[in-house]
């Protein structure tokens, strides 16, 4: 080891000591920070980065930057170089949350990131990924503390990027969906012990050393662990030691639930991957590495080493892995090598486990004679667990809550129980396959977070619970006593079933935001105050159960069994034996959908609605995740968010506006030649058509149309293993469209184009075009370029013209043509095809086009030119005038806010976005 890294240690432990003796500005801490983190303005600073720059340059001495409760998501975070031996603690694990949601795309950004406007406040050094937190700085370490990118299934984004050496994450959750950990720097090490990493494509991957000790690895279907890049002469990459390999359910993406996982794919050079003594799921893919990756010597060399050692689980089974010939079992012999000295200690002698950790991590013995939990010998290490701490407990334990305040992170799983014989006080208690049972009157406060079920199960009497509950997992009621629900539970979206006994709701949102409650047979479900219950919430009373109501109540949804109710009023005097007391249930139809989608993202199935119906015309649907078209002729409007698009699987259509925000788009992922889409689209920002399918020698996606928007849209045929030519072809009247085709991204496969088709009248709208590398804009029909054809042509991109082409002016590269006919033959550099070009230098059209104008004043819209339909819409999809054809048209009744104005004026559809002020 170094003369530095022995210092480091000798710090830290000194640290510790001293912490001990002196005053703290953290009560009951085992350490002593130098810096504090708060955003309630307690600590030193309120932002992370502040903090980072205030470490002194290349120092040899440790600086603690101690990271209090909240969610920190307004950073984009990084560690220069010059800022060595750098800690992070945080307060919670759970709950000191570093967050973003930066990610790589190809136009319509940054830097190739977005969202753009973000990706603008940072340095450039800083958007060389799309990394929550870049690390260049030697020796940092974090512990105890969530790092998170928070952008989902749009592309890279990954939540660390670790480009220094000596790195240690202990007791954290690095989590993502694509790209969640990037080892950006050959042989640089890095040493994982008890972490959560969660993921879906590549979410670790590239070309460092990496060790993982137990570790959890949960995947969401569909995708590849691992995509390392390891140096030939790199004796190590990944190893997996004593690790579980989990499945995670309820992706963000549509189709990833169900799906199997990869242990990984091969990204370039000589990966290698050691899984030792780890248990893996059965969702394991039999041939573990499926997938080349256009890596064709992937399978024959011996340089691959891809290894697997006396791992347990449905997933070790390695007799259907692929025939590789990386691909085996370790020997004995071999396996001994595999050590974190071994793998880690390079030329400096690295050990990260000299390094005790500077958060105490207690792990339940239950050793003493009393299962209280505030008794020194029932913990390893012996002591109590104080504040900034965590304490573990696994089931089939049962650890009793006898009174007083547990100060540290208390984390029960595997169905480990706290019974609570006391009125007790938990500071954080996360709930991962957990039971709380109460045995007599009693109660329970602080702050419960749902990991994965809870059970509470009340035995006799009453459980006063005045914690606050977050979470989106399911929250049993068992027992024959009285659950009663005091506190604000608004953080809450799961599911509640009562098995058995009372559950009562007293306190306003005690039953949170909950997506469903079902009461089961002999069960109660007692409502004894306003506000108590989400008017979304989906209520289910099976036979034998029973609602009291003592106020009146509204639902969206209400279920006796498996039979949805209809609309009306229900109460004890209609609904006798199954709802007592003197309120009464109202269920009534929104106007507004949530799409929440399921095991497919199809829009014709109601389980993937919230409420569970079918939309109908004048509704509207809002999606922050992947919708699928069927052939259900979608009637309502849908309002498509961040995080979400449409996926194209048929020949379908909508009757309804799809509005389409910044970010999202279309998409279709296939092997056939392409899908077909029949709807009005309204452009609220930088959208993109992803083309994607291997057919040969083309595919298309289809519109109908019409499409409106004043904003960009890009155009890319991605796919990567096929050449071919991808095609976005429009049909419809697109005049409402005064934005950007932008056609200058070249395609996922070097020798693939992609191409813009005009095949109707006004079908290319009036917008500019933007053409790059070998794509093209294909001109079909007589009238499809309108009154003005723009066209920005660069590198060998071109125009085609199919037909003999008619418009009053055209404009190319800024300069506007001569009035004239131009051909292939006759300008080669700007056309292509058998068709004709011809500029008539007319402006009629044009000026009626001037004549269109709408503006807000004095809180009316005013809309010049022949009108015949105005509708406006707020931010949550909700139409607020429907199709109104007045002059002038009164907003004195709407709240102040921005809305969306879709118009009908001298015969063309347009967008605009106003505010009320």
């Amino acid at each position: 080891m170094t003369l530095v890294n022995n210092y480091f240690s000798t710090v830290v432990l000194l640290l510790l000591v001293i912490g001990m003796f002196l005053p703290s500005r953290l009560s009951a801490q085992s350490f002593s920070p130098d810096i504090t983190v708060a955003l309630d303005n307690t600590g030193d600073f309120v932002k992370i980065q502040d903090a980072i720059d205030a470490v002194p340059d290349n120092s040899h001495i440790p600086t603690i930057i101690y990271i209090k409760r909240g969610l920190y998501n307004t950073e984009k975070l990084i560690v220069p170089a010059t800022k060595t031996n750098v800690i992070f603690i945080g307060e919670s694990r759970d709950e000191t949350i570093i967050s973003y949601h930066i990610y790589d795309c190809a136009t319509g950004g940054f830097s190739n990131k977005c969202p753009a406007a973000d990706a603008q406040l940072w340095s450039s050094l800083n958007l060389q990924t799309s990394a929550t937190l870049t690390i260049l700085g030697d020796d940092f370490l974090a512990e105890n503390l969530t790092i998170e990118n928070t952008a989902g299934p749009v592309g890279q984004a990954q939540a660390i990027t670790v480009r220094s050496d000596r790195v240690i994450f202990r007791n954290c959750n690095l989590t993502g969906y694509q790209d969640t950990i990037y080892f950006w720097s050959d042989a640089k090490r890095t040493y994982f012990q008890n972490c959560l990493i969660t993921g879906r494509t590549d979410y670790i991957y590239g070309s460092g050393t990496a060790w993982f000790e137990s570790c959890e690895i949960r995947s969401w279907g569909g995708g590849w662990i691992t995509a390392p890049s390891t140096g030939l002469n790199q004796p190590f990459g990944f190893v997996f030691h004593a690790c579980q390999i989990t499945y995670a359910l309820n992706s963000p993406r549509a189709g990833d639930d169900g799906a199997m996982v990869a242990l990984g794919r091969p990204w370039h050079n000589f990966p290698k991957v050691a899984w030792l003594y780890c248990d893996m799921t059965g969702m394991i893919n039999p041939l573990g590495w499926p997938d080349k990756w256009n890596m064709p010597y992937a399978d024959s060399s011996t340089d691959l080493h891809l290894y697997e050692y006396k791992n347990t689980g449905p997933g070790s089974d390695m007799s259907g892995r692929a025939n590789w010939a990386g691909i085996r079992a370790l020997t004995d012999s071999e396996a001994v090598a595999y050590t974190v000295l071994n793998v880690l200690s390079g030329t400096d002698g690295w050990n990260p486990n000299a390094l005790a950790p500077i958060v105490p991590v207690y792990h339940w013995t239950g050793a003493d004679s009393l299962s209280d939990w505030l008794l020194p010998g029932n913990w390893d290490p012996l002591g109590i667990p104080d504040t900034s701490e965590a304490a573990y407990v696994t089931g089939p334990d049962t650890i009793t809550a006898s009174g007083g305040y547990f100060a540290a992170d208390l984390a029960l799983s595997d169905y480990a129980t706290l019974l609570v014989s006391s009125p007790s006080e938990v500071s954080y208690f996360a709930a991962e396959g957990a039971i709380i049972q109460s045995e007599s009157n009693t109660s329970l406060y602080g702050r419960i977070r749902t990991k994965d079920s809870l059970i509470v199960n009340v035995v006799t009497d009453t459980f006063d619970l005045n914690a606050e509950i977050i979470g989106v997992h399911v929250v049993q009621k068992s027992g024959e006593g009285v659950l009663q629900l005091n506190s604000d539970a608004s953080a809450f979206s799961g599911h509640w079933v009562i098995s058995s006994g009372n559950v009562t709701a007293t306190n306003a949102n005690s039953l949170g935001k909950a997506r469903d409650i079902v009461a089961d047979s002999l069960a109660y479900l007692t409502i004894a105050a306003n506000a108590t219950i989400y008017t979304q919430t989906a209520l289910t009373l099976n036979p034998g159960s029973q609602l009291i109501l003592y106020t009146d109540i509204d639902l969206l949804e209400f279920y006796l069994g498996d039979s949805l109710q209809p609309v009306g009023v229900y109460s004890a005097t209609t609904h006798p034996g199954i709802i007592g007391g003197t309120g009464t249930l109202t269920v009534g139809r929104p106007a507004s959908f949530f799409f929440v989608g399921g095991a497919n993202g199809n829009w014709d199935n109601p389980a993937h609605f919230q409420p569970a119906l079918i939309p109908q015309s004048g509704d509207s649907v809002i999606t922050d995740r992947e919708m699928e078209t069927t052939s259900f002729i979608f009637p309502a409007d849908i309002f498509v968010q961040s995080g979400g698009r449409i996926r194209l699987r048929g020949t379908h259509s909508a009757t309804g506006n799809i509005f389409l925000e910044a970010g999202t788009g279309y998409l279709y992922s296939t092997s056939g030649t392409g899908f077909t889409l029949n709807a009005p689209t309204v452009v609220l920002g930088d959208i993109s058509f992803n083309l994607n399918s291997r057919a040969v020698p083309a595919h298309a996606m289809r519109l109908g149309g019409p499409v409106s928007g004043n904003t960009k849209i890009t155009i890319l045929n991605s796919r990567t293993d096929t050449e071919n030519t991808g095609s976005v072809v429009l049909s419809g009247d697109n005049n409402g469209f005064t934005g950007t085709w932008d056609l200058t991204a070249p395609a996922g496969h070097p020798n693939s184009i992609a191409t813009l088709a005009g095949e109707g009248e006004n079908s290319l709208g009036q917008g500019l075009i933007e053409v790059a590398f070998h794509n093209r804009v294909v001109l079909k029909h007589p009238a499809c370029a309108g009154a003005e054809l723009r066209v920005n042509l660069s590198d060998n991109a071109s125009v085609q013209l199919d037909t003999a082409i008619l418009v009053n002016k055209a404009v190319f590269n800024g300069v506007p043509l001569a009035v004239g006919t131009y051909t292939a033959i006759s300008h080669p550099a700007y056309f292509s095809g058998p068709g004709s070009l011809t500029v008539d230098g007319k402006t009629g059209v044009e000026n009626l086009l001037n004549t269109v104008h709408i503006f807000v004043s004095d809180r009316y819209i005013h809309v010049e030119g022949i009108r015949a339909i105005v509708c406006i819409y707020d931010l949550s999809g909700r139409k607020v005038v429907d199709d109104n054809a007045s002059e002038l048209i009164s907003l004195h009744d709407l709240p102040c806010g921005i809305y969306v104005v879709k118009y009908l004026v001298n015969g063309w559809w347009g967008v605009k976005k106003i505010i009320v002020d």
